[in-house]
């Protein structure tokens, strides 16, 4: 039975609907737009301290007007809270507490470098459904790496430390001096947590970009470690290592779908005949009995976009590493997300 055509009513409040329906998506775009501009006007920072209305308007020199009602847009989102006062003075605001830590930067968790990493994924987004759109890896992943990097500090190592502390024989490796092999390593999230945790241990971090690497070598320095470590510019699947490292852990999340495979024969050469190969769920997969959440498909898609797996799942994982020959696969939960740990097969 064919449908009806649809009248030209019913057809003007379907699009009145599809119309209202972007302008709610339209919303969360604005609001972040307004982040970044209180973020360059020096909102956020002032606002890390109670401020009035007025005090907001002078910063950019806009009507009191304007500030205000930025200032309701941010009590709406959640963004900023009214102070405490009297009735003597003017209201106040300062920024409601989970965004004055991200202000503050906890082990370098920061506002600017989340919004830069939303940037980077909405510019991917812009180039999904062109075909001749330049695929360039280079492009953002400074920006990738700082938003996953977090700081050593006392807090990121007791995060990695309850991990850890979830797989004794891994932990047990790392307190004896290792080596780790750590590929992927980014701006040294979990490296440099690690290796300043166990002070015996020394690493190799291998990384592809260049501007990454810099960076990577600057915050060993910086965490009093660049002795104990050795950071290589290179691709990971030209490893030539052999038989050298009874630990390793590869940021597989951000490799490349044709280049897991190599990869894999490469950390299996270049482990012990024992050694122990750690691995990452990042997401966890949408439970298949009900539609994705639009969050989740869109981070599917950005990741599409870095031609990287979109969700690499424990299962998929495991499913991953036996093939690759490794064995005594295990999957166990962990306050970082559920770790995938085998044994090179030798």
């Amino acid at each position: 039975m064919v449908d009806e055509p649809q009248s030209e009513l019913e057809a003007l409040q379907a699009a009145l609907g599809a119309r209202a329906r972007i302008r709610q998506w339209a919303e969360g775009a604005e609001l972040l737009d307004l982040l970044h501009a209180a973020a360059s006007e020096g909102w956020l920072e002032a606002l890390t301290r109670p401020v009035t209305v007025e005090d907001l308007a002078g910063l950019g020199g806009i009507p009191a007007e304007r500030a205000r009602r930025a200032v309701e847009v941010f009590l709406s989102a959640g963004v900023v809270r009214e102070a405490a006062g009297t009735p003597e003075t003017l209201p106040a605001f300062t920024l409601a507490e989970d965004f004055a830590a991200l202000q503050a930067g906890p082990s370098g968790i920061r506002t600017d470098i989340a919004l830069d990493a939303v940037d980077a994924a909405r510019a991917r987004i812009r180039t999904a459904l062109t075909a001749s759109a330049p695929y360039d890896w280079q492009e953002d992943a400074l920006v990738v790496a700082r938003d996953w990097g977090m700081l050593p500090s006392d807090a990121s190592r007791a995060l990695f430390g309850m991990a850890y502390a979830e797989l004794p024989e891994y932990h047990a490796r790392l307190a004896a001096g290792g080596p780790l092999l750590d590929v992927g390593s980014g701006v040294g999230g979990a490296l440099l947590s690690t290796v300043t945790a166990y002070p015996a241990l020394r690493a190799v971090g291998v990384e592809r970009a260049g501007d990454v690497v810099e960076e990577l070598r600057n915050r060993a320095k910086a965490a009093a470690v660049a002795s104990r470590m050795e950071v290589r510019h290179a691709d990971a699947q030209h490893l030539t290592d052999e038989a050298v490292y009874p630990v390793c852990y590869w940021a597989q999340a951000f490799f490349p779908h044709g280049t897991r495979e190599v990869t894999l024969a490469a950390l299996r050469r270049a482990l012990t005949p024992d050694g122990l190969l750690l691995v990452q769920e990042l997401t966890p997969p949408p439970d298949a009995s009900s539609p994705a959440p639009l969050g989740a498909t869109l981070d599917a898609l950005v990741a599409d976009c870095r031609d990287i797996p979109p969700v690499a799942s424990a299962e998929s994982l495991t499913a991953e590493l036996r093939t690759a020959g490794f064995t005594d696969v295990t999957v166990t939960p962990t306050p970082v997300g559920r770790l995938v740990l085998a044994r090179n097969g030798g």
